[in-house]
C-alpha cells in the first residue's frame, strides 16, 4: 500500500468536505443555533419562574386557624376580608366558622376575576396532617410563587414553637441546608457542579452521536457521488481499493476530530465567560483516564460507523437508497439517547448494560452510564473488547464490499453475491449490464473489468 497515495485521498476528501455547507452549517450552525436557542428557553424558563412581578396582590384564607400576625410574611401575603360578613366570633361554632371560611373563599374567586387579588390560597383544616395548601390564580404560578408561600407557612410553624425550645425559630422555619460532597475528595460540590457531574457525560455522548454520525454519512454520500458520476473509475485506474478505503477513512476520521475540537473550544471560550458554566465544567471530574477512555470510544464508534457508512455506499446504487439503510443504523445508535430516562431510574438496569455490550450502542451506552453509577472495570473491559472486535469485523468486511461494488453501477450488491465472493476469495467486478461473476480461487490471477 502506497501511504503516499492514501495521504492525497486523505487531503482531498478533508478539504473537500471541510468547504461544503452542509458540513459548516453542521460544524458551526448547528452548536450556534443550539446555544442561542438554550440561552432563550433558559432565559425565558427562568425569567418565568423567578419573576413574580404579576403578583404583587397575593390573599389567604385560613380554615386551619394555624396562621398567626406574631410571624413574619404580612407584607407579601394579606387575608382575603369581606365586610358585608360577620366575622365570627371566640364562642361560633365549626359549622359557622367553615361557612365563613366558604363565604371568603368565594369572594376571593370574585376578587380573583376581578383583578383585586391577583392569587390566593387555601390553608385547609387538615393541614396540620396533609401539609397541603391550595393556591389559586388565572395564570402560570411561578416557582418563586410557591416558594414564598412555602417560607411563609414554615414561618408560621416556627412562631408556634414554645420559647423554651432549643432549636431557634429560623431553624425551624429553614431545617435543612445541604452540602454535597465528593466521595473520593470530599470537596464540596455547588449546585452546578453537581448537574455537570451527571450531564457532562451525555453531552459527551450527543457530540459523539453528532460528529461520528454526521461525518460517516459524509463518506457514504461521497463514495454515492463518486459512483454515480463514474468518478471512481478514474481513481481505480491510479489507486487501489484498499489505499483509496483508508485514504477516506482517515480523511473524515480528521474531519470528524476538527468538527469536536471546534465544538470543544467552543464550549471552553463561553464557559470562561460564567461562573456557573466553570463550575458546570469542573463538576464532571474529567481527569486524565477517563478523556482516554473517551477518545478510545470516540476512535473505536467512528472507525466502526464509518466502516458500514462506506459499505453502504458501496453497495447501493443511489443516494436516496442508501439514506434509507443508513437511517436504520442510525436508529439504532441513538436508542440510548432516545431512552434517557432509563439511564436516570436504572442506570444498572439490563437495557442500559445490554445497550453498553450491544457493538452499535457500546460507545453512546458506555459514556452514558459513566455520569451516573460506578461501572465495574470488567465491564468496561468487556465492552471495549466487543467495540474493538466489531470494529475490526465491520472494517474487513466493509473493505470487501467496497472493492467489491465500487465499480458497480445501476444494480446494488446483493448479499448473496457478497457471501459467495467471500467464500470463493476472488471475484470478477462488473458493470450494471453483466452479472457478477465468482470464480474458485486459483482459476484467476487479477480482477477485470467486463464490459
Amino acid at each position: 500500500m502506497a501511504w503516499n497515495k492514501v495521504k492525497l485521498v486523505l487531503l482531498r476528501e478533508y478539504l473537500f468536505n471541510f468547504k461544503r455547507p452542509s458540513f459548516l452549517f453542521t460544524a458551526f450552525g448547528v452548536p450556534a443555533l443550539t446555544l442561542v436557542a438554550m440561552f432563550f428557553i433558559i432565559q425565558f424558563t427562568a425569567n418565568r419562574e423567578t419573576n413574580t412581578d404579576a403578583f404583587q396582590k397575593v390573599g389567604y384564607i385560613d380554615r386551619s386557624g394555624i396562621i398567626t400576625e406574631a410571624a413574619p410574611g404580612f407584607e407579601t401575603f394579606a387575608p382575603v376580608t369581606d365586610v358585608d360578613v360577620e366575622v365570627p366570633g371566640e364562642n361560633a361554632t365549626p359549622d359557622e366558622i367553615a361557612d365563613y371560611s366558604d363565604t371568603l373563599q368565594q369572594r376571593a374567586e370574585q376578587q380573583l376575576g376581578s383583578g383585586v387579588l391577583d392569587a390566593y390560597f387555601v390553608v385547609p383544616d387538615n393541614y396540620v396532617l396533609t401539609g397541603l395548601v391550595d393556591l389559586y390564580a388565572d395564570q402560570n404560578i411561578p416557582e418563586a410563587l410557591q416558594n414564598d408561600v412555602e417560607d411563609f407557612m414554615r414561618a408560621q410553624i416556627a412562631a408556634r414553637a414554645p420559647d423554651d425550645l432549643a432549636v431557634s425559630a429560623d431553624r425551624l422555619a429553614d431545617p435543612v441546608d445541604v452540602v454535597l460532597r465528593d466521595i473520593d475528595t470530599d470537596d464540596e460540590l455547588g449546585e452546578y457542579a453537581v448537574i455537570g457531574r451527571i450531564l457532562l457525560p451525555f453531552l459527551f455522548a450527543f457530540l459523539y452521536f453528532m460528529a461520528t454520525n454526521t461525518t460517516a454519512q459524509f463518506l457514504m454520500n461521497g463514495v454515492v457521488e463518486e459512483k454515480e458520476n463514474r468518478l471512481m473509475e478514474i481513481l481505480a485506474t491510479s489507486l487501489r481499493p484498499i489505499e483509496l478505503l483508508w485514504g477516506k477513512l482517515l480523511g473524515l476520521g480528521a474531519l470528524a476530530l476538527t468538527q469536536i475540537v471546534l465544538w470543544v473550544v467552543a464550549g471552553i471560550a463561553i464557559a470562561s465567560q460564567f461562573d456557573e458554566a466553570r463550575e458546570f465544567i469542573g463538576g464532571g471530574a474529567l481527569d486524565a483516564p477517563m478523556l482516554l477512555l473517551f477518545l478510545v470510544v470516540f476512535v473505536l464508534n467512528f472507525a466502526l460507523f464509518s466502516a458500514i457508512m462506506l459499505g453502504i455506499g458501496a453497495a447501493v446504487t443511489a443516494e436516496a437508497e442508501s439514506r434509507q439503510f443508513a437511517s436504520i443504523v442510525t436508529l439504532i445508535n441513538v436508542l440510548p439517547i432516545m431512552l434517557l430516562s432509563l439511564y436516570f431510574v436504572n442506570p444498572d438496569g439490563v437495557v442500559p448494560v445490554f445497550f453498553m455490550f450491544f457493538p452499535l450502542t457500546a460507545g453512546v451506552g458506555l459514556i452514558m452510564r459513566i455520569g451516573l453509577t460506578d461501572i465495574p472495570l470488567w465491564q468496561i473491559g468487556i465492552s471495549l473488547v466487543i467495540q474493538v472486535v466489531a470494529t475490526i469485523v465491520i472494517m474487513w468486511l466493509a473493505a470487501k464490499v467496497f472493492r467489491l461494488g465500487m465499480l458497480m453501477y445501476g444494480k446494488r450488491l446483493t448479499p448473496r453475491a457478497l457471501w459467495a465472493a467471500l467464500r470463493e476469495g476472488s471475484v470478477t467486478l462488473t458493470t450494471a449490464t453483466q452479472e457478477m461473476d465468482v470464480l474458485p480461487a486459483g482459476k484467476q490471477k487479477r480482477s477485470m473489468f467486463r464490459r
